[in-house]
Formats: structure tokens, C-alpha cells, sequence
């Protein structure tokens, strides 16, 4: 399966508009395309974002993919993505955000610490910052790779930037099957398909996760 998926991956990555269609169309026949780490990790942030109604929110993501822009409305959306922007720069405050996302950005920055701050600056009053990182996944350098935290050290990692601990929600997805899949040299990571194990056990995080609210 891993020798399909790359040779899918190598053939038609620079396809986007053909890649979701083959998704959706696995979908169809009960084939889950997304990756193994991904997939429960979304949507167990949906479940803890359930009170946060971003349809009323100015949202700004470091670094955007896919997912946040695609799968969500909001009030507006701006993506910064380096070098255009670098997070960890002193920012030049134009303006503010009620949301600001970090999707496994954090890991690659050279000064975390900097662009956190840089971060609660730009936020509003009453507005929140997720960031979600990886814990137990390989090293990859996109160009570099620097830091891993776990729910503790993410949540004294935003209070030590600003954030009050009480305003700190933290969780984190993984188990050591996923964990092992990824446990390879080559660039792919492993993906559903028929079926992979969802379940959540918490001593092998692979993607940790934290909604810190600025007051």
C-alpha cells in the first residue's frame, strides 16, 4: 500500500483540483485517503472549537494550507506565509485578529518564543490562538526542524509568552500504531485508507494541540 501511495503522491501531487476529486471518490467506495495523524486530530479540534463561532471572526493562519481556508467560514480570512511574512520577526501591527492558526508551523521556526509573542500581539481582546504541533513524529526539515512539545510543555510554553494557564485548553492525538507507520526515511506519510486504528492513547501523542484565549 505505502508503494501506491507514493507513486499517487509523486504522479499527481501538483494536482490539487485532481487530488481532492480522487478523494471524495475513494470517500464513495469507503476508502479514507487523508493521513493517519491528521484525520482524528481535525476532527476532534472541531469538537473542541464547538463554542467558538468563527463565521462572526477575523482569522488570520501562519502559513496556510488547505484545510483551515476550505473547510470553515469565517468573517474574513488572511494567510501569511513565509518569507513574505516571517512570524518570528518583529511585526509592524496594521491589524488585529479574533483567530489566529498555527498548523504544525511551530516545529519549524527558529524562535518559537518570538513568534508567540508576535502572535499575542496581534491578537484582539477576548480573541484565541490554536496551535497545533507535532510530539512523536520523525524529524522534517521544511527547511528545518527544531521542537517538540507535549500538552504540558505547550501549555507553560504559551503561558510563558503571555497566556494565562487558566485560559490554556490543551489535547493531543496518537497511538503507537501510528506512530510506527511513520517510522521511515522516505517523505510519504501514511494515510488511512481501509483502515487504521483511530483510537486515542495519550502516551503516544503524535499531533498536540492547544486553544490559548488572550483576555
Amino acid at each position: 500500500m505505502i508503494k501506491f501511495q507514493k507513486y499517487l503522491e509523486k504522479k499527481f501531487s501538483g494536482n490539487r483540483d485532481f487530488v481532492k476529486n480522487l478523494k471524495k471518490n475513494f470517500r464513495k467506495i469507503g476508502v479514507n485517503c487523508e493521513h493517519w495523524e491528521r484525520f482524528p486530530t481535525y476532527k476532534q479540534i472541531k469538537l473542541d472549537m464547538a463554542n467558538i463561532d468563527l463565521t462572526k471572526l477575523d482569522v488570520l493562519e501562519i502559513s496556510a494550507g488547505e484545510f483551515w481556508k476550505e473547510n470553515f467560514k469565517y468573517n474574513s480570512f488572511t494567510s501569511w506565509n513565509y518569507p513574505e511574512h516571517d512570524i518570528c520577526d518583529e511585526q509592524e501591527i496594521k491589524e488585529k485578529f479574533d483567530f489566529i492558526i498555527a498548523d504544525n508551523v511551530w516545529e519549524h521556526l527558529k524562535y518559537p518564543y518570538r513568534a508567540t509573542k508576535n502572535v499575542y500581539k496581534l491578537l484582539k481582546k477576548n480573541s484565541y490562538f490554536l496551535i497545533i504541533v507535532p510530539f512523536l513524529i520523525r524529524v522534517h526539515n521544511v527547511p528545518i526542524d527544531c521542537s517538540r512539545w507535549t500538552e504540558d510543555g505547550l501549555r507553560y510554553f504559551l503561558h510563558d509568552c503571555g497566556f494565562e494557564l487558566e485560559d490554556i485548553f490543551t489535547n493531543s492525538w496518537g497511538n503507537k500504531k501510528c506512530v510506527v507507520s511513520n517510522l521511515r526515511s522516505d517523505d510519504t506519510w501514511t494515510r488511512i485508507w481501509f483502515h487504521k486504528d483511530l483510537k486515542n492513547d495519550k502516551k503516544f501523542p503524535v499531533q498536540v494541540w492547544a486553544i490559548a484565549k488572550k483576555k
